[in-house]
C-alpha cells in the first residue's frame, strides 16, 4: 500500500452462544477497549473519530431496526456528527467494514476511523417471555437470517444440486441425502465441496478431524473463545454426524460478539508519539465471487494473490494466518488455495502439525470460527483482533514466537460455487 495506515487499537467482547447483552452493551465493551488501547478516552474522545463503519447482518431481522442501525447504537455511546456507514456483506461484513475504514483514511477523509462488527443471534428474551411460539422459532430464525446470504430466487436450485451431487459422490439414494434438514444449508454446501475435493486429492475424514482437534486445542488458550475444550481427533470422528464428512465439532457455531478496530494515518502516528505498538496495514483487499470450474482458483486464492501483490510480499513471509474455517475442511482448502502448499499436499500438510502453534505456519491460533465462534457480522474483526494482539506479542500462552507479519482471509455469502465476498488483509508489526 502506497500510503501507510495503521491499526492502533483493538477491542473485543467474549464470544458467547447467546445472551451476550444488547447491541449497545456489546458495542460499548468492544469500542471502549479499542479506544483505550489507542490512547483515547472512550467517554470523552468520541469526536476525534472522523468516520465509523458499523458491520452487522441480523439486527434488522431480530429488532426491526433497519437502515440506520449504526447511527442508533453509536449515538447512544456518544458518537455524533461524524459519518456512520452501515455495512452488511454476509460473513465478510466485519472485514468489509475494516477495509472501508482503512481506505477512508488512505483517501484523506480522516486521520482516525473506527470499524465495528457485531452480531446477536437472539433478541432480548425477556421481552418475548409472553410469546412462547416466537421463542420456540428462534433457532430457525437464526438459520434463516444467515441463509439470506445466498441467491434467494435460486435457493431451491442450490439444494437440488447439492442433493444430486451428494448422491453421486457417496453412492446413496437421492431421497436419503436430506440436504438442509436441521442444520444450516451452508453446511451442505461445504460438505459437497469437501467431498469433491477429497475425491480428487485424496484428503481423508481423519485429516479433517486432526485439523479440527488442533484448532479446538488452540481455543483452550483464548479467554475470549466461545468453546475452550480439548477434543481428540478420535472424539471428533465419533461425534454427531452433521452431513458427511462433517461432524459437529468440525462445524462453526454461530454466536454473539462484537469486535472493533481504530485505524489511523501516518500523520496521526507522528503527531501522537505516545501510541504504543502500532500495527501497519500492508494490504486491504475486497473481492467478489465469480463463475468458475470446481477445481479452478477460488475467491480465497484470488484475494490472497491480490493481497500479496499489494503488500509486496510472498507466502513465505507470513508468520501467522487466520482463515475462514466455517468448517475444518475450510482450513485445508484455503491453505492450498492461498498458495501455502499444493492442493494435493494440503490434507497431509494441515494435519501434520505444520499449522499448529509452534509449527511453520500457525493457523487459527485464536481457535478459528469452529471454536472461537462465528458471530457472523463480527468475525472479520475478531480475526484482526487476534492478529494485532499476536503481532504486538500480547497473546499470552498462545503467542506465536517471533510473529512479525500476519494475514487473514474472511469469506461470506454464497453465489454459484463459491463465496459472494471475501476480505483479505495483511499486517506487519511496526518498527
Amino acid at each position: 500500500m502506497k500510503d501507510r495506515v495503521y491499526i492502533i487499537g483493538v477491542g473485543m467482547t467474549n464470544i458467547v452462544k447467546q445472551d451476550g447483552g444488547s447491541f449497545e452493551h456489546q458495542c460499548d465493551i468492544a469500542i471502549s477497549e479499542a479506544m483505550e488501547d489507542a490512547g483515547l478516552n472512550p467517554k470523552g474522545d468520541q469526536a476525534a473519530v472522523g468516520g465509523i463503519w458499523y458491520g452487522n447482518c441480523a439486527q434488522g431481522m431480530l429488532t426491526s431496526q433497519h437502515c440506520i442501525r449504526g447511527q442508533v447504537i453509536l449515538r447512544r455511546l456518544g458518537f455524533e456528527s461524524m459519518p456512520v456507514v452501515n455495512v452488511e456483506n454476509a460473513c465478510a461484513t466485519a472485514s468489509t467494514a475494516l477495509h472501508q475504514a482503512i481506505h477512508y483514511v488512505m483517501a484523506g477523509g480522516s486521520d482516525l476511523a473506527l470499524a465495528v462488527g457485531i452480531e446477536k443471534v437472539l433478541p432480548d428474551l425477556n421481552a418475548l417471555e409472553d410469546l412462547p411460539e416466537i421463542v420456540a422459532a428462534l433457532p430457525y430464525m437464526t438459520l434463516s437470517a444467515f441463509w439470506m446470504g445466498s441467491e434467494q430466487d435460486r435457493k431451491k436450485l442450490y439444494i437440488e444440486k447439492w442433493r444430486k451431487e451428494k448422491s453421486e459422490v457417496l453412492g446413496i439414494p437421492y431421497e436419503e441425502t436430506n440436504v438442509g434438514g436441521d442444520r444450516s444449508p451452508f453446511m451442505d454446501y461445504y460438505a459437497v465441496k469437501a467431498m469433491k475435493v477429497m475425491k480428487k486429492y485424496g484428503y481423508t475424514q481423519e485429516q479433517l478431524a486432526r485439523v479440527c482437534s488442533k484448532t479446538h486445542h488452540h481455543s483452550t488458550m483464548n479467554p475470549k473463545a466461545q468453546y475452550r475444550k480439548e477434543i481428540s481427533w478420535e472424539a471428533v470422528m465419533a461425534d454427531k454426524a452433521i452431513t458427511y464428512p462433517l461432524t459437529r465439532p468440525m462445524c462453526a457455531p454461530i454466536g454473539e460478539g462484537c469486535a472493533a478496530a481504530i485505524v489511523c494515518s501516518e500523520k496521526y502516528i507522528k503527531e501522537n508519539r505516545a501510541i504504543k505498538d502500532p500495527v501497519q496495514v500492508l494490504a486491504s483487499v475486497l473481492v467478489s465471487g465469480r463463475e468458475r470450474g470446481d477445481y479452478d482458483q477460488d475467491i480465497s486464492g484470488r484475494g490472497a494473490e491480490l493481497a500479496f501483490r499489494q503488500a509486496g510480499l510472498d507466502r513465505k513471509d507470513i508468520d501467522i494466518l487466520e482463515l475462514h474455517d466455517a468448517t475444518s475442511f475450510g482450513e485445508i482448502y484455503q491453505t492450498a488455495q492461498a498458495g501455502f502448499c499444493k492442493s494435493e499436499d494440503a490434507g497431509i500438510y494441515c494435519s501434520s502439525g505444520a499449522t499448529s502453534l509452534g509449527g511453520e505456519l500457525p493457523t487459527n491460533v485464536s481457535g478459528g470460527l469452529i471454536s472461537r465462534g462465528h458471530p457472523v457480522g463480527c468475525t472479520g474483526l475478531a480475526q484482526a483482533y487476534e492478529l494485532v494482539t499476536q503481532l504486538r506479542g500480547r497473546a499470552g500462552e498462545r503467542q506465536v514466537k517471533g510473529a512479525k507479519i500476519g494475514m487473514q482471509l474472511n469469506g461470506g455469502g454464497l453465489i454459484g460455487v463459491e463465496e459472494a465476498a471475501l476480505g483479505a488483509h495483511i499486517y506487519r508489526k511496526a518498527e
